[in-house]
């Protein structure tokens, strides 16, 4: 019971770790970690924990590309300025296209999710609604890639 446990928190934090390096550095692949961890668990609980544990990791990296991008004011050349704020003022105005954009990319990778979070900071979305949107989006996309994994395993 104590090392199914103890097995389960060293999954957790090892998931975790390696989900938020995979959101900053592009060549560890998420999928590939959340697929490692989530056909080795024991049951669909531990899974459904992996899943969430995955997205936490994916959006604290995230935080750190889109802080980043709000720092990104002093590398702009002014047509670059010009572009972002044409998109903070869409953003802006509407909110939701953004959400949207974001919830897209943290699904399908188009545009490349690394991509839309330093946008993101870079326009100053607003950042519940980027963490919202991005860990659903996350949520989907590993829950899938979970669910693909376990019905290869279960065919084998």
């Amino acid at each position: 019971m104590i090392s199914d446990l103890l097995a389960l928190l060293l999954a957790c934090g090892g998931c975790f770790a390696l989900t938020t390096l995979s959101a900053v550095f592009p060549w560890v692949n998420a999928e590939f970690v959340v697929l490692s961890f989530t056909t080795a668990a024991s049951s669909p609980a531990e899974v459904a924990l992996l899943i969430v544990v995955a997205a936490a990791g994916q959006m604290t990296g995230k935080l750190v590309l889109y802080s980043a991008g709000q720092q990104s004011w002093r590398l702009r050349s002014p047509g670059f300025a010009r572009q972002l704020e044409r998109w903070q003022s869409r953003c802006t105005a509407n909110p939701r296209h953004a959400d949207r954009v974001v919830l897209m990319s943290s699904v399908v990778g188009f545009p490349p999710f690394i991509m839309t979070s330093l946008l993101a900071g870079a326009v100053r979305m607003n950042l519940a609604r980027f963490l919202i949107a991005g860990a659903i989006g996350r949520l989907v996309r590993f829950g899938g890639v979970a669910l693909a994994g376990n019905l290869v395993m279960r065919a084998f």
